[in-house]
């Protein structure tokens, strides 16, 4: 009884509550995905897996650019507002989603006019089912992000965590059960956006009632909004064009086959980043507050032991990743993927950098107007296309695939150092990241090796389960005695009820 009201007396920080809340529904996107793929691939065939895999990834490119920033600028304006929260917050959102669908509407129009000739660019075939269901995809994703965008802001995370879950797990698994037996990808696609859309404006019509007089101050904050967003636009087209122009390239260069393996291994970078992402998504508005608060030097302790868990746990994923990866593909699509391992490991190779990025990201959107991540991936993207342009036409067709993945790899290293510029910039860095418990990655990945040697590098599901627990308690160990100081600030923070 006394341990039971000991626990019972444990209340978390408001702000980690909300993260462990996103954290579950995050893992439940992770394992949808993973599944999806998985049975897409079994289902439907590798030559579908692979064009369902390049209509998301070009999806979430386009998507940057069709919604003007509004996705960020909608949640970052709504915490910065102080008085009347509740009804400016309706009042933006209203204006937002308002906004965001001529936008749309004009885009989709385009893209069905000149079908033949974006599937040829994006998808280097003339399938143009693959741009109808394109479309319908970016609807359905643009008009979810303003919607989602309106609980981030206000920090209302059980609703924001609602909407992701509806529209990232239930329709997509539902859509998929429902047209298994068409083996079409494009069709896959283009019924999850009907989806997406449908469920988006069924939410959004009660926010549009408390929207009261939004037309009268449609002008202002539309300007509010998009000053903020459309600055973005560029960095978040680039952002998105370093992990689908290597794709596209590619697509024009080698078989669908071949383009699966690349666009695998940006799907497993993808995964990775979300293990910061729960944070991340809190941040914008946090900082946002914080900062308009005047507290300043909060705001500088939080990055500087966010920086350090971000560089140690990315660094500690990143050699598990490489380790199991062979036995990891096989249990997951099989052993005819097992070829493009080598694809995948030069991509598991930028995760450090790449989770530097999405992780801080956020914090500098919100310490700052000023566009610093836009000028980051700008030259990380510049930096890309000069190497990636000159491989094409000099390397042999052959090698155009794993050049293409380290040039990947060099862009997002590159964006990462441009990224810690940035944070000096704002004066948010006061020292370098704490690096000591760099010796507990050192030992997890020679246990790891370890084991895979003992198994001549074909492990077993239970012996990899043995492993994994092993590292863990292990972790559990190590730290304790350590007590990194990243580690000892969360658990502080954490417990606070302030």
């Amino acid at each position: 009884m006394s341990i039971y009201f000991r626990l019972s007396r444990i209340r978390l920080h408001p702000f980690f509550t909300d993260v462990l809340l996103t954290g579950v529904t995050q893992v439940l996107i992770l394992v949808t995905g993973l599944i999806m793929v998985s049975l897409v691939s079994k289902w439907m065939g590798l030559v579908a897996l692979g064009e369902y895999l390049l209509l998301k990834r070009v999806s979430a490119w386009l998507l940057t650019g069709t919604q003007l920033g509004l996705g960020l600028a909608l949640p970052r304006e709504i915490a910065h507002t102080r008085e009347e929260s509740a009804e400016r917050a309706s009042r933006y959102f209203a204006v937002a989603f308002v906004t965001i669908v001529p936008i749309l509407a004009v885009m989709s129009l385009i893209a069905v006019l000149t079908a033949k000739t974006v599937a040829r660019l994006c998808f280097g075939s003339e399938n143009r089912d693959l741009v109808y269901a394109l479309v319908w995809l970016l609807a359905g994703s643009g008009l979810q992000t303003i919607v989602f965008g309106y609980y981030r802001g206000l920090q209302r995370m059980h609703y924001a965590n609602v909407v992701q879950l509806g529209g990232l797990v239930v329709v997509p698994l539902l859509v998929l059960v429902a047209i298994r037996s068409s083996h079409s990808a494009a069709l896959l696609v283009e019924m999850t956006g009907i989806g997406l859309t449908a469920m988006s404006i069924v939410w959004s019509l009660p926010l549009f009632c408390k929207a009261k007089n939004f037309k009268s101050h449609f002008v202002s904050d539309a300007g509010r909004l998009l000053r903020y967003g459309v600055v973005r636009v560029p960095g978040d087209i680039a952002n998105g064009a370093l992990l689908a122009l290597g794709p596209v390239m590619v697509s024009h260069c080698a078989s669908v086959e071949q383009l699966s393996y690349l666009l695998l291994g940006i799907t497993c970078l993808g995964i990775t980043s979300l293990a910061f992402w729960p944070v991340v998504m809190m941040l914008l508005a946090k900082i946002s507050k914080m900062l308009g608060m005047g507290r300043t030097e909060d705001v500088i302790i939080y990055v500087q032991h966010l920086r350090s868990a971000v560089v140690q746990l990315s660094v500690l994923v990143m050699t598990q990743a490489l380790i199991f990866i062979g036995p990891l593909v096989r249990w997951w699509l099989g052993d005819s993927y097992l070829s493009g391992v080598p694809v995948i490991c030069i991509i598991m190779l930028a995760i450090p950098g790449y989770m530097y990025f999405c992780a801080m990201r956020s914090v500098l959107d919100a310490a700052s107007a000023i566009p610093y991540n836009t000028r980051s991936v700008i030259l990380a993207l510049a930096v890309f296309c000069v190497i990636s342009l000159t491989v094409t036409y000099a390397a042999p067709r052959e090698w155009v695939l794993l050049w293409v993945s380290a040039t990947m790899t060099i862009a997002f290293y590159v964006l990462a150092i441009a990224t810690e510029w940035s944070l000096r910039a704002v004066k948010l860095v006061v020292q370098a990241p704490q690096m000591s418990p760099m010796l507990i990655v050192a030992l997890l990945a020679f246990v790891s090796l370890s084991a895979q040697f003992a198994f001549h590098f074909e492990i077993t599901k239970t012996a990899f389960c043995l492993v994994l627990l092993f590292n863990v308690g292990l972790t559990l160990m190590l730290i304790r005695q350590s007590q990194p100081e990243w580690v000892t600030f969360m658990s502080r923070v954490a417990l606070s009820r302030a």
